[in-house]
C-alpha cells in the first residue's frame, strides 16, 4: 500500500473515532446549555417579580388567606430581595372582602418574618406594581399630541404603526 493511502486511511480512521467521541459529548453539552438557559430564564423571572414587588389575588388560594405554590415562590424571591433592604411590597386586594384581605396581609407578614425579613423596614400596601414605566402626565401628553402625528403622516388611522418613513 502506498504511503499516502496509509496516511489517508489513518486520518479517516482518526476522524471517525474522533467523531464518535464527539457524538458522546453533546449530551453533556446539551444538558449544560439547557441548564444555562434555565438559569438565565430564572434570573429574568426573579428580576420581574422584584420589579413588580406585588402579590396579586391569584397568588392566594381562592377565597382563602394562604398562598398558592406560585405565591410561595414569588414571596420567597421577594423575601431574598428584602432580606437586606427596605422597600414596598404590594398585596393587591382585588375583590376580596376586608377580613380576607387582612388575613392575606397577616399571612404574608408572618411568612416574611419566618424567612428572616425585618418587616419593620417594609411598606405593605394595596398599591400598583412597580417597575419602570411612564408617568401618567407623559401619557396624557402623548394622547394629546397623537392627532398631529397622524395628520403629518397622511394616515387616517391612529396608534402605533401609523408613521411612514421607516421610523
Amino acid at each position: 500500500m502506498k504511503p499516502y493511502r496509509i496516511i489517508a486511511v489513518c486520518l479517516l480512521g482518526g476522524l471517525i473515532l474522533g467523531c464518535e467521541e464527539r457524538l458522546k459529548e453533546p449530551a453533556e453539552d446539551k444538558n449544560l446549555d439547557a441548564e444555562l438557559v434555565r438559569t438565565l430564564n430564572n434570573i429574568g423571572v426573579e428580576n420581574a417579580i422584584i420589579a413588580q414587588h406585588t402579590l396579586y389575588p391569584y397568588h392566594f388560594v381562592p377565597d382563602g388567606g394562604q398562598l398558592t405554590e406560585l405565591g410561595r415562590r414569588d414571596l420567597a424571591v421577594l423575601a431574598r430581595h428584602f432580606a437586606d433592604r427596605a422597600g414596598t411590597l404590594n398585596v393587591r386586594r382585588g375583590e376580596a372582602p376586608a377580613e380576607l384581605y387582612e388575613a392575606r396581609v397577616a399571612h404574608v407578614v408572618q411568612s416574611l418574618k419566618e424567612m428572616g425579613v425585618n418587616t419593620a423596614r417594609l411598606n405593605l400596601s394595596d398599591g400598583m406594581p412597580g417597575g419602570t414605566g411612564m408617568a401618567s402626565e407623559r401619557v396624557v401628553t402623548i394622547l394629546k399630541e397623537e392627532p398631529a402625528l397622524s395628520e403629518t403622516t397622511g394616515s387616517g388611522s391612529r396608534g402605533i404603526g401609523t408613521q411612514q418613513g421607516g421610523r
